[in-house]
């Protein structure tokens, strides 16, 4: 079984490409936003992917578990660089595919 500092390196480096991919103008921005965020998600993250790894959750309670502390994703960083509030939204949608993506990718090959 992956171990959570393989999963935590994976998120890192899938936030990097994500902001590579889509806020490239406001990398450093969003890098930082993003860190905070998969930081401060870290002990939540870390007991949901034990849970979905021993079959307590489902998929799809995973996914929902995740996608319920999207809104926790302050993105201060990314609003005082002036993002567009439908931005902001969706990068933090995009963070929550990450996370999901990325622990079935480590955890359920």
């Amino acid at each position: 079984m992956a171990s959570t500092k393989e999963f935590l390196s994976a998120l890192g480096l899938g936030l990097q490409n994500l902001v590579a991919g889509t806020l490239k103008p406001y990398a450093r921005q969003a890098t930082a936003d993003g860190q905070a965020f998969l930081d401060a998600q870290k002990l939540g993250f870390r007991k949901w992917t034990q849970q979905l790894v021993s079959g307590e959750l489902s998929k799809a309670d995973f996914t929902d578990l995740v996608a319920g502390v999207q809104d926790l994703a302050e993105l201060v960083a990314l609003k005082q660089a002036g993002l567009a509030a439908a931005k902001l939204e969706q990068f933090r949608a995009d963070l929550v595919n990450l996370v999901v993506d990325t622990a079935f990718k480590v955890y359920l090959p």
